[in-house]
């Protein structure tokens, strides 16, 4: 579409300011199965949100068609939304900065590498993890998803900015078995070229996570000092991102309302939010209001220093826009989102933390987060698996066990802090933490 033929004609038509977000996406999946290709997909997805300010109100269109022809159709669009809606919320079509910055990423050559090279590359992960242990009954599933955007955002006010984002990873999911014991795991990768990935380094660490979990036994129910693994503390952090959302904050559903300058967490923790990033999988020099981005210390050992914003939750609470406010897709409305969110990696190595635990439990895997946990609370009890640690060393693996307690009490008693940073895909990063006290039922 003419951008500049619509921002004209919309102009003509009344509209005070006008949007265009186009957004443009190509995904292909190739899955392994039993050293066929199960499934080969390649789609294209994508769309143009457009927004105009009209007598004072903000009115929506959203086309998949990228055509001049649609132009005319897309302001009437836009007037009869603005027209009909009552809300008396601010809005506002952002000018724009004067300077964006730029994003370090390592090249990928996944886009040159050929379909032939990657299913070969998939099929020779799983002939080798099939050989890697008897106890490894089946290669469930070996997938590789590749994707390419590219975003634009051109306004009325002068904004003409643009990127371009590229991943590749690749997965498999085992079963292994021993007597009547069966466990599964999997483990994702991110490719960037096939010619040095180490398959035989990946294929010993899916394997031996999976067969360490076999023959698992409750554990009693007490108290005890607890290391939650770099990934579970992910998946967790994860889930409760919410707090440190600014319009969660305005409107009182997060715990850290009137708590800024506060301290809230264990002074050996600082959480940044960094879309910067060498390398990061959310690293962007912009959000989906235009907004530049930059590096956020979110709480500064154990100090929360402030929150996340886009332009409506910064109106509200009289400050700028931190440069999060993201979609879900081209058609989805602004949220408040993180990039790569993270808690900053300590000084011990794991081999430290279990010698500082002594006796205690590692948490590898916590189950039923969208139902155990509150995110406004921050209560969990949480269905969980891992290993029993005793003088500093695993001596079985755990499962069957639920873990309760209060996330913001929890990390109030970190104990040390690993430096083993897990880069998650969804951008949240942690390294293991060790606990000084969670609940446990089992046995």
């Amino acid at each position: 579409m003419n951008t500049q033929k619509l921002i004209e004609k919309a102009k003509q038509a009344g509209i005070e300011t006008i949007e265009i977000y186009i957004q443009k996406a190509e995904k292909e999946s190739i899955n392994v199965y039993e050293q066929k290709v199960d499934s080969f997909t390649i789609a294209q997805s994508g769309g143009l949100a457009i927004r105009g300010l009209y007598q004072g109100k903000m009115g929506y269109c959203f086309l998949e068609e990228d055509s001049d022809d649609n132009i005319d159709l897309c302001i009437e669009m836009i007037k009869s939304n603005a027209q009909a809606i009552e809300s008396k919320d601010s809005v506002m079509i952002y000018q724009g900065d004067t300077s964006y910055p730029e994003i370090e990423k390592s090249v990928s050559c996944m886009s040159d590498t050929s379909v032939a090279d990657k299913i070969k590359f998939l099929k020779e992960v799983e002939e080798k993890l099939l050989k890697a242990d008897s106890r490894i009954a089946q290669v469930m599933e070996t997938m590789m998803e590749s994707e390419k955007a590219e975003t634009r955002i051109v306004n009325s006010l002068g904004m003409d900015i643009s990127k371009k984002d590229e991943i590749c990873v690749f997965y498999a999911n085992v079963l292994a078995n021993e007597g009547n014991d069966n466990k599964s795991a999997y483990e994702i990768r991110v490719l960037r070229d096939l010619e040095n990935y180490d398959v035989d380094e990946y294929v010993k660490i899916l394997r031996d996570k999976v067969t360490s979990k076999l023959n698992a036994v409750q554990v009693k129910s007490g108290k005890y000092k607890v290391i939650l693994k770099n990934e579970t503390m992910c998946s967790l952090l994860g889930a409760l991102c919410g707090l440190f959302n600014g319009e969660n904050v305005y409107k009182g559903i997060s715990q850290l309302k009137d708590k800024c300058g506060d301290i809230i967490f264990d002074e050996k923790i600082t959480i940044k939010d960094d879309p910067l990033k060498k390398d990061g999988l959310s690293s962007t020099p912009f959000d989906d209001e235009g907004v530049a981005c930059f590096t956020k210390t979110i709480v500064d050992h154990g100090r929360l220093k402030m929150f996340l914003h886009n332009q409506k939750s910064a109106a509200m609470m009289k400050c700028k826009s931190t440069g999060n406010g993201f979609k879900s897709g081209y058609a989805s409305s602004v949220g408040i989102s993180p990039t790569n969110f993270y808690i900053e990696n300590g000084e011990n190595s794991f081999d430290d933390l279990l010698t500082i635990m002594e006796d205690g439990l590692i948490i590898d895997e916590l189950n039923g987060l969208h139902a155990g946990l509150n995110p406004i609370s921050t209560d969990f009890s949480l269905q969980a698996s891992g290993y029993l640690v005793k003088n500093g060393k695993i001596v079985r693996p755990v499962n069957l066990i639920t873990v309760a307690g209060n996330f913001l009490n929890m990390m109030k008693k970190v104990e040390a802090v690993g430096d083993d940073t897990y880069d998650s895909l969804s951008g949240i990063s942690s390294p293991s933490l060790l606990l000084n006290e969670l609940s446990i039922s089992g046995e």
